[in-house]
């Protein structure tokens, strides 16, 4: 992408804008109801049934507003058991909505349909307070999914619309790295499920309360150690056991050692199960952890290291350790086309009066895999909101409104630079 000059503002399209404001605010309140009925369903990222509940409220919301619309069968996902073993957990499809593939400006708009919250937590439902609407999912990130149909509802009825045409992916394994809808990003973000080329992405995650995107993201990887020894008496046969435990205590203290804060390579160990009564040596252990990476080579490196990690304690200790789990995420680095883009949606918020800023972050999210498949994106364009993964989190209900702007004047711009013959091949 060209880098863009900066346009004068004219009093017509300020005009123009205000009369979009106006339209906008009048629909607000629905926004904001869509969300709580969507917030209201537990759709955790292992609760299927609520995942396919909140699909159904998406089927009904997007297809009106699409000319086709289709499932993409993923899994089965692999996950280690927290007694060692691996199992097949069967997935909701992910949601593919389409529209005017021809149209000379094309769009990818991503989200996903899961949260962390589990269904036994108690973190299930909405309340306003103030400004915050606060429930889980608010921000992270249905708010911004009904934001983008508020969004198309504006394209399909604007003068733009045979001009424009849209892909809407919504995938149900987000927050846990989407380890089966990955693939099918990676596909849609280099045009291998139609004929269409896509100008950018649009990831509706959400900005920071004030209003600030992610920019440059780190990649991430999850992972399990399965630990498998032999149990035997503590008094009577200590020698003779194998400790899974000891060594999944001895492997994780390794892995850890491999933080390096001035690389940006960090390891997380979130939990280690195993053990019991003490009198018996443990026989079964297992361990997840997260890594976060800030170059594409590092994640080569610690593969690596893991695996002479887990070799030589295995040789050590008789025990059998195998990991588990990859690297879904690659890095997203802000290159000048990023840049770019960047800067012209700080110019489409100039328009409506909007300070837009970003910064590099340690998430990552679905922008990571269309940036990796060459498809550059900004992926914060939800509503703005805070304390996101915890039962604090809660959307900006000023912010339905002002979002929606934003990717309203953000699409208008991008039209008048392909008119003008400076988007990217």
């Amino acid at each position: 992408m060209k880098q863009p000059s900066t346009p004068p503002t004219s009093t017509a399209s300020s005009d123009a804008n205000t009369s979009l404001m106006s339209q906008l605010e009048a629909r607000a309140e629905q926004m904001v109801q869509q969300t709580i009925e969507l917030c209201d369903i537990n759709s955790g990222s292992y609760n299927l049934a609520g995942i396919q509940q909140v699909q159904a409220h998406f089927k009904a919301l997007f297809a009106p507003l699409a000319d086709d619309y289709r499932e993409i069968e993923l899994g089965p996902l692999e996950r280690v058991t927290d007694n060692a073993d691996v199992s097949q957990l069967p997935l909701a499809p992910m949601q593919v909505f389409q529209s005017r593939p021809q149209a000379p400006l094309q769009l990818l708009f991503t989200g996903h349909s899961d949260t962390v919250f589990p269904k036994d937590c108690d973190f299930q439902q909405c309340w306003t307070d103030g400004n915050l609407l606060r429930g889980p999912g608010t921000a992270d990130m249905k708010g911004g999914l009904v934001l983008v149909s508020e969004v198309l509802n504006w394209l399909n009825h604007s003068e733009l619309k045979d001009e424009v045409g849209f892909t809407v992916a919504i995938s149900p394994d987000e927050e846990i790295g989407s380890p089966c809808s990955g693939p099918v990003l990676a596909q849609l973000a280099k045009h291998t499920l139609d004929n269409s080329q896509f100008a950018i992405g649009m990831t509706y995650e959400p900005a920071l309360e004030d209003g600030t995107l992610a920019g440059a993201r780190k990649g991430s990887g999850n992972f399990s150690i399965t630990a498998k020894g032999k149990s035997t008496h503590a008094g009577r046969a200590f020698f003779e056991g194998r400790n899974a435990v000891a060594a999944i205590a001895r492997v994780t203290h390794e892995l850890a050692q491999l933080s390096d804060e001035a690389a940006g390579l960090s390891v997380n160990i979130g939990q280690i199960l195993g053990g019991g009564a003490v009198n018996i040596v443990p026989d079964t252990c297992v361990c997840r952890f997260n890594v976060r990476v800030k170059e594409p080579e590092q994640q080569q490196y610690l593969l690596d290291q893991a695996e002479r990690i887990l070799q030589q304690a295995s040789a050590d200790t008789g025990v059998e350790l195998q990991l588990h789990g990859h690297f879904n995420r690659p890095p997203k680095p802000m290159t000048e086309r990023q840049l770019a883009l960047f800067n012209l949606l700080k110019q489409c918020g100039t328009q409506l009066g909007l300070d837009i800023q970003w910064r590099a972050t340690g998430g990552c999210c679905e922008g990571n895999n269309l940036a990796a498949a060459g498809l550059i994106n900004i992926d914060t364009l939800g509503v703005r909101g805070a304390n996101i993964h915890t039962d604090q989190e809660f959307a900006c209900l000023d912010s339905f409104t002002e979002r929606t702007a934003l990717s309203i004047v953000l699409i208008q711009t991008l039209h008048q630079h392909l008119k003008e013959g400076q988007l990217p091949c």
